[in-house]
């Protein structure tokens, strides 16, 4: 406890120095207030504490112990473990800074123990005081009266820097936990992965004289003569051409999907997308389809798509790369952390971010990905609905600014509240700031702990560069996603389309299974050319007749109802 009451102790000094700081050079008053908001907990410790603050603010202590039952997947860290080891911890520092008595209601360690743990909760009417949960069980938890309303709960003891975050996402986050107006849940926020990447061995492309990629006929190119010419030394026939998933497309963050090459021809798969008159339609069963799956097919049919994705798992589509058996793939901006094992096997790899391929006018289009996975529910009853807040907001903005060391304890395995909360452009907002960094512009003891931990890894790479070093593969990692991807994604016109995002119903789990086998079985038969390209047109009636057209009815009848 005395270790505890130490580091409180230094964090009030540190945001004591933050204030004057922040007023010696002029800070907003937003910026000060904050600063200040968080300091509340150190002057309550010598004031007294007072239940009616604590209810009401996002940082107050409870003056009494609460207690609080939790559901919770430890992926092998249990809360006992983190009860008993040191104070660097997330729940031992949770537990004291909000005097909050922590149980386990039950504590899983896979995914799919605790989703049989959760459905059990919901069906027995016995739910923990806070669980995280998935739409489909949010709606069940609400239409059986089971969960909490959190509106008031979130005004009062959301941060001013939560609600900020929330915003950045236009409500599209807080509107899908909302029912008739009220807030009954705190959504996990999933930020924009931005436009699809395409990852290409640059090292290659100067061996053989070629320019960077423009458009998807410069791709084609640029994977020809790689396979042909073979500038990695792989042997004859060994170079492969494009990873791919067996998933093809259809996730926004799809690492090794081909989602760039289905929005060039204006295809959005496995997305509800708004038409001009106001409905809602399936992008898998539009007619744009028809011409990606033509692209797609043409690129396997040529050998310049591998021609075993149908079988590759991530591990083995990263073996690709990590052995120099492959010199391309599309991902997004964070895709470097799957090179670093390609560079310790081979430094000079020159692994270089695209974002291609653009249309006639220079554009390329992107989908944006549902913002919500999942969500943090409180138990109807509970006496203290606005400790999840409050838990959100100690989590996701009090510790922001601390050491790397302690942040990364914070969001170990284990940790009690199972989410995430950052801005739908984090992107773009570190980016932003790491390049200000790099100019000057902003201090480095400006910087928040993460920006700063970027900042050094950023900074070492540079420097072994300029004395003719190897870097580090994981300061390289930073360097390309932070500072070239970035800039590379603020010089590109970029068209984005956001699409419909609907709560899952009752017709939707009857039918939806059957309905997306049926979607890859078409995309994949099509794809290998086991099926003709007109075979298209076939499985869009099929898709209909399964239900398909039930669906489409029902999730009309559901955005006419949130619009």
């Amino acid at each position: 406890m005395k270790q505890t009451k130490k580091i409180h102790q230094i964090c009030a000094w540190f945001l004591i120095l933050m204030v004057g700081i922040l007023q010696g050079c002029d800070r907003t008053t937003k910026e000060t207030e904050k600063v200040a908001e968080a300091s509340l907990y150190q002057e309550q410790e010598e004031e007294g504490l007072s239940w009616e603050t604590a209810a009401h603010t996002p940082f107050g202590k409870y003056p009494e112990p609460v207690a609080c039952t939790v559901g919770r997947k430890s992926n092998g860290y249990t809360l006992e473990q983190a009860l008993q080891d040191d104070v660097w911890t997330y729940q031992r520092f949770l537990a004291d800074f909000l005097n909050i008595e922590f149980t386990n209601a039950f504590d899983v360690q896979s995914e799919e123990d605790f989703q049989q743990k959760v459905s059990m909760a919901i069906v027995s009417g016995d739910i923990p005081d806070i669980m995280t949960v998935n739409g489909q069980q949010l709606l069940r938890l609400y239409e059986s009266g089971q969960i909490a309303d959190l509106t008031e709960a979130y005004e009062n003891c959301a941060s001013d820097h939560i609600k900020e975050i929330y915003d950045s996402y236009g409500g599209a986050c807080l509107d899908a936990a909302t029912f008739d107006g009220r807030l009954m849940a705190l959504p996990t926020t999933e930020m924009s992965h931005g436009p699809g990447v395409l990852w290409l061995r640059k090292d290659w492309m100067e061996k053989l004289n070629l320019p960077a990629p423009e458009t998807m006929e410069d791709i084609e190119q640029i994977l020809r003569r790689f396979i042909q010419e073979d500038p990695g030394g792989n042997g004859p026939g060994k170079t492969i051409g494009l990873v791919c998933s067996p998933e093809i497309a259809g996730d926004s963050g799809g690492l090794y999907m081909l989602n760039s090459v289905f929005t060039l021809y204006g295809a959005f798969p496995k997305q509800w997308m708004e038409q001009e008159d106001g409905s809602v339609a399936y992008g898998s069963i539009q007619p744009e389809m028809k011409n990606a799956l033509a692209e797609v097919a043409k690129l396997y049919q040529e050998g310049l798509l591998d021609q075993q994705f149908l079988l590759r798992t991530e591990e083995d589509c990263q073996e690709l790369l990590a052995e120099g058996i492959s010199g391309a793939f599309f991902g997004n901006y964070w895709s470097s952390e799957v090179l670093p094992e390609c560079l310790l096997k081979n430094p000079e790899a020159d692994w270089t971010p695209y974002i291609v391929p653009k249309d006639e006018n220079g554009y390329v289009t992107m989908f944006e990905g549902n913002p919500n996975s999942s969500y943090i529910v409180v138990r109807k009853g509970y006496s203290h609905p606005e400790v999840a807040i409050k838990m959100a907001s100690v989590q996701f903005d009090y510790t922001q600014d601390v050491e790397p060391e302690f942040k990364n304890q914070l969001n170990r395995d284990g940790m009690l509240l199972n989410m995430h909360i950052g801005y739908d452009d984090s992107f773009a907002r570190s980016g932003a700031t790491l390049d200000q960094a790099l100019r000057g512009e902003i201090q480095v003891d400006e910087l928040n702990a993460t920006h700063k931990s970027n900042f050094q890894k950023i900074t070492a790479y540079l420097q072994a560069k300029k004395e003719g070093e190897v870097p580090s593969p994981w300061d390289w990692r930073q360097y390309k996603s932070y500072i070239e991807a970035y800039h590379l994604y603020m010089e590109t016109p970029i068209k984005r389309v956001t699409p419909v995002f609907v709560r899952e119903t009752d017709i939707m789990r009857k039918y939806w299974p059957a309905l997306e086998e049926m979607e890859q079985e078409m995309m994949l038969r099509i794809v290998t050319g086991e099926a003709p390209l007109e075979d298209f047109d076939i499985f869009v009636e099929e898709w209909l007749d399964a239900g398909g057209d039930l669906v489409t009815g029902e999730v009309n009848r559901l955005h006419t109802q949130d619009n």
